[in-house]
């Protein structure tokens, strides 16, 4: 049992570790020239393709590009002079980091809001053990989810802890597929699992 705990913790400390050096790996920042122009500026040090998506307040997209590039820097000067006035968000999305910048549009000048990070959890399964971490940056309400055709079989209040780390033993589980959900105020995220 002593074991199984010391490599759970080594286990949860290499994870935690990786993704605390990820979160500093996407930076994202609008600066304002003039009216209803701007630069926006991401910087990666991972130096892969980005996703830039740019939403209004009821979610629709107003701007989507996927680069082809793969450099640390990118930067793009916008014209935003066909947007009404109102909220958006740029969100940016590299490997499993997610960046959300706020901006507002009012009367031909943009506001910028602070930026917010997420990174994708962990999820692992091997010799009967569900293991999974994740860092709360947004200290959002956490719920742990286990389900067995669309039927729940568990479920674990998290709560705002900013350092998850979370391991289930399934050894005595049937043969089957199952689906863990660690479920944030608005995000899901999921990872099947196939018992034989």
């Amino acid at each position: 049992m002593k074991t199984i705990l010391k490599v759970m913790f080594l286990f949860a400390f290499v994870a935690f570790a990786n993704t605390l050096f990820a979160a500093g790996n996407l930076k994202v920042n609008i600066v304002p020239l003039k009216a209803e122009k701007a630069v926006v500026a991401i910087e990666s040090l991972t130096g892969t393709a980005l996703k830039i998506t740019i939403e209004d307040n009821m979610g629709r997209i107003v701007y989507f590009k996927e680069t082809d590039e793969f450099s640390e820097i990118y930067s793009k000067v916008f014209n935003f002079s066909a947007l009404e006035d109102g909220a958006y968000n740029l969100t940016v999305v590299c490997n499993d980091l997610t960046t959300v910048r706020p901006f507002e549009m009012k009367h031909r000048e943009i506001k910028v809001g602070a930026e917010k990070t997420t990174i994708q959890p962990f999820f692992g399964y091997k010799d009967g053990l569900l293991k999974c971490t994740y860092l709360n940056f947004q200290k959002e309400n956490l719920t742990l989810s286990f389900y067995e055709k669309n039927q729940q079989i568990y479920a674990k209040y998290i709560g705002r802890n900013f350092n998850v780390v979370e391991g289930l033993n399934l050894s005595k589980l049937g043969k089957g597929d199952y689906i863990a959900i660690l479920s944030a105020r608005d995000k899901e995220y999921t990872y099947a699992i196939h018992i034989d």
